[in-house]
């Protein structure tokens, strides 16, 4: 017998009416009406008695009624009870990265996390922000490391890893290397190398710049912080970046004058998660 139908069944029993219960399944009323249909030439008995346009359950229908209500309560049950089985006993965890996730701190201690637990699969995929966020809302990702400007108004689970300001990355000889701290406006006659305008930062930063009194002169734009780098590094332009103030060849970070917070986390769904996940988000 398939379950679907008694679904169907219990709820026009509970309406008396196949466009409600259309619009309740998000289905058609042809389709409501062909289960019905069905369920009843299974069983060899009317379900529903339909006379000048009304829908009544029949007295079989109503005789039936709570033993339906079981079986489907019962399916629920096992569906639930599988679910979180699963969830106990999962060994994988779908990690969802920023693109900067290996200039962090956080990754190293990833890694080592996984050579330590060879029981654990961790697979990653390295997207943009707002594509965490999506995915994680689908189901499509178990965690998220995630950059967000708000941390107030995201609604998940989050653990705080870092926060990051935003700094200009210069060639070691451009003419303001030396300086301790970069303002914004000494950079109106720069050529800007961006993120693209897919990043959560490429909106930010013409913002600061706006208010500095300039638009930035755009010269190049990536999804690839190595491509930002090497053109800095050449000395074709500068960037502003919310980039780990680490040592790279010829280059120099410095920091800049206004800045801008961003904070880096572990988020999550607000739901039942397995243990490993939860181990795993524990990590800092």
């Amino acid at each position: 017998m398939d379950i679907d139908k008694l679904r169907t069944f219990i709820d026009l029993a509970k309406t008396l009416s196949f466009s409600e219960t259309a619009q309740n399944l998000y289905t058609s009323q042809s389709t409501v009406s062909k289960q019905i249909k069905a369920l009843e030439r299974e069983l060899g008995l009317v379900l529903f008695d339909r006379t000048n346009k009304k829908v009544v359950l029949s007295e079989y229908g109503k005789s039936i009624l709570n033993s339906a209500n079981e079986i489907v309560t019962l399916e629920d049950k096992i569906l639930l009870q599988t679910h979180n089985y699963k969830m106990n006993n999962q060994s994988q965890i779908s990690l969802g990265t920023i693109p900067t996730f290996s200039y962090n701190s956080i990754f190293a201690k990833t890694m080592l996390y996984q050579k330590e637990h060879p029981e654990m699969n961790l697979t990653l995929q390295e997207l943009e922000s707002k594509d965490l966020f999506t995915l994680l809302d689908e189901g499509k990702l178990d965690l998220a490391f995630a950059r967000s400007l708000d941390i107030d108004n995201l609604n998940y689970e989050k653990i705080l890893i870092d926060t990051e300001s935003f700094t200009v990355c210069l060639s070691k000889d451009h003419p303001l290397a030396k300086k301790e701290i970069v303002h914004l406006a000494d950079l109106k006659d720069e050529k800007f190398i961006m993120l693209s305008n897919s990043s959560l930062l490429y909106q930010p930063v013409i913002e600061l710049c706006k208010k500095a009194g300039f638009a930035p002169n755009i010269s190049f734009v990536s999804d690839r912080m190595s491509s930002i780098l090497q053109i800095v590094r050449s000395g074709q332009g500068i960037s502003i970046l919310m980039h780990p103030e680490e040592k790279e060849q010829n280059l120099v970070f410095k920091k800049l004058n206004p800045t801008m917070t961003s904070y880096l986390l572990f988020i999550r769904t607000k739901s039942k998660h397995s243990q490993v996940n939860n181990d795993f988000r524990k990590l800092q």
